[in-house]
This record gives C-alpha cells, sequence and structure tokens, in this order.
C-alpha cells in the first residue's frame, strides 16, 4: 500500500490534470459556439449559391466550359483536414482511414492520388502509416483566410482546367449536428458532382413556381460561369474547413470532459485512500502511545 505522501503526490497531480482538462473543455466550447454561430450566419448564403449552382448545371443548352466536363489524366488528388490540435480523440484515425481508403481504391484502379494536408497532427499520424503528402499546406489557419483559400482552391482549379486532373476531393470530419459528425469526402472538381452535393444540403433546392424568359450577360458568359464556379468552389473549400473545426472542438469537448469526469472518480478515490492511510498511522501512533505508557508503569 503506498504512504501518505505518494497518495498526496498522486491526488495534487490528478486535480492538476482536471483542472487543465476542464479549461480545455470550456476553451473548445467556447470556440464550436463562435464557429456554430458564425456557420449558421452563412447558411442563405450557401443556399444562393446551390441555386445559382443548380441554374449553372442545368440549362436547356448545356454550356461547355473545362470546369464542368470530365476529364481522362488518370491522375486524382485529395486534400485531408486533419486536427489543429490534439486531445480530440480519435479524431485523426477516421480521416487517415478515409485517406487509406482512397489509395486503395486508385491502387485498384490504376490512378494516380496526389495527397494535400495542411500542416497538422494529421501529418504524424499519416507518417505511421506510411502515407507521405505530396504537399503540405504550412501557416494555414484554423479557418483559412480569402487569400489562403484562393491560393489552394486557384492551383487545383488550374489543374483541372488544363486537363491534368480528373477528380478533386477534400477528406474532412463532416458536421451534421452536435451529436452527429463522420467523415467524409466532398469532390469539388468536377464541378458538377460538387453542385449535386450543395443543392442536395440546400435548406431550399429552388423556388420551382417561378418561369424565367431569356436574358442577356455581361461580362461574357464564359467569364460570369467561370467566376461563379470559383465562388462555389471557394465557399465549399470554406465550408469544408469550418465544419471540420467545428467537428474537431466537439471532439475535444467530450474528450476533455470524459477525462475531468476520470479526474474527479480518481481524485475521490485518492481522497478515501488518504484518509484509511492517515486514519491508519493515527491509529498506530495511539498504540504506540498506549504500548509505551503500559510499559512504563
Amino acid at each position: 500500500m503506498p504512504g501518505i505522501r505518494q497518495i498526496l503526490h498522486r491526488l495534487r497531480a490528478v486535480e492538476n490534470i482536471g483542472r487543465m482538462t476542464r479549461t480545455m473543455e470550456m476553451i473548445s466550447t467556447a470556440k464550436y459556439k463562435a464557429y456554430h454561430n458564425r456557420c449558421t450566419a452563412i447558411v442563405e448564403y450557401h443556399d444562393a449559391l446551390a441555386r445559382a449552382g443548380y441554374l449553372l448545371v442545368t440549362p436547356q443548352v448545356p454550356i461547355e466550359h473545362p470546369l464542368l466536363k470530365e476529364n481522362s489524366s488518370g491522375r486524382s488528388a485529395i486534400l485531408a483536414i486533419g486536427s489543429t490540435r490534439g486531445f480530440c480523440g480519435a479524431y485523426n484515425d477516421y480521416i487517415c482511414r478515409l485517406v487509406e481508403v482512397h489509395i486503395n481504391a486508385a491502387s485498384q484502379t490504376g490512378k494516380k492520388l496526389d495527397i494535400y494536408a495542411p500542416a497538422r497532427r494529421l501529418i504524424a499520424t499519416l507518417g505511421h502509416r506510411g502515407i507521405v503528402p505530396t504537399k503540405i499546406y504550412h501557416n494555414v489557419d484554423e479557418i483559412p483566410s480569402n487569400i489562403q483559400i484562393d491560393e489552394i482552391t486557384g492551383d487545383f482549379i488550374e489543374q483541372y482546367m488544363n486537363g491534368s486532373l480528373d477528380h478533386f476531393g477534400v477528406v474532412y470530419m463532416r458536421y451534421y449536428s452536435a451529436t452527429s459528425q463522420h467523415a467524409q469526402t466532398l469532390t469539388i472538381l468536377p464541378l458538377t458532382e460538387l453542385i449535386d452535393d450543395l443543392t442536395t444540403r440546400a435548406t431550399v433546392i429552388w423556388p420551382w413556381e417561378l418561369s424565367f424568359e431569356d436574358f442577356y450577360l455581361s461580362p461574357s458568359g464564359d467569364r460570369v460561369i467561370e467566376e461563379l464556379a470559383r465562388m462555389i468552389i471557394r465557399s465549399s473549400f470554406e465550408r469544408c474547413f469550418m465544419e471540420a473545426a467545428l467537428s474537431e472542438h466537439i471532439a475535444r469537448m467530450l474528450a476533455m470532459r470524459n477525462a475531468t469526469d476520470n479526474a474527479r472518480e480518481m481524485i475521490k478515490e485518492l481522497t478515501n485512500e488518504y484518509n484509511r492511510a492517515r486514519q491508519g498511522q493515527i491509529t498506530g501512533e495511539l498504540l504506540d502511545i498506549i504500548g509505551g505508557s503500559e510499559a512504563s508503569q
């Protein structure tokens, strides 16, 4: 049985850990609420882009544009979004398993797959499984700025438009609700698949009771279409990072809450153990005093 000094040392260590996990839980809770409010505020914007995208891919006369066609170069790419920090359970493991699914699928079909990722905790998880990303993006914020999004998406858009890329997707933890998040892949290119996903998720797909007549575009239709396509891609890309952040902070909230509860249980057990050890020590000291008194008589 450990001595009183060891029990006190363990008790203080567990109390410090409990305070730390509680603080981390509170920080993730505050960040989750902030990101959730931000995500809710742009729902109408995403719905409007979904409606515009639906018009883009369902015209009476099909639109000819490189972003709306399918390529056949035999090369695909994915961008895997991991957690910015640790202590969030199996978050990165779920992302890594889905990346492995893409690797196996590309191997079976004989296609080349390039893996991209921000410099986050996922890089170490991928490294343990022998997966080396083609490119790592450094200094990317938890929610990338517009400049960072343009730099990343612009490269893939250009590759797709010149025909050197067949498919580009984002592997991330998709947020459905506070109790439901799953690792999934959102197809960004070809654009038709992205728009199909957006219209499915939109609150209102399209007000069918409205009718439209022919209209003129200024500037040219190709330029309008390409700018609209880039807006849809940038918006969807940002939403992937936002949902990944929401899911990460929820995972950390739950992990730290469980850790705090476990610390409280351990503190209770150690306190009882300390009380028993202290009571035994006091009883022993009393017996020594009584024994010494009897011996002196």
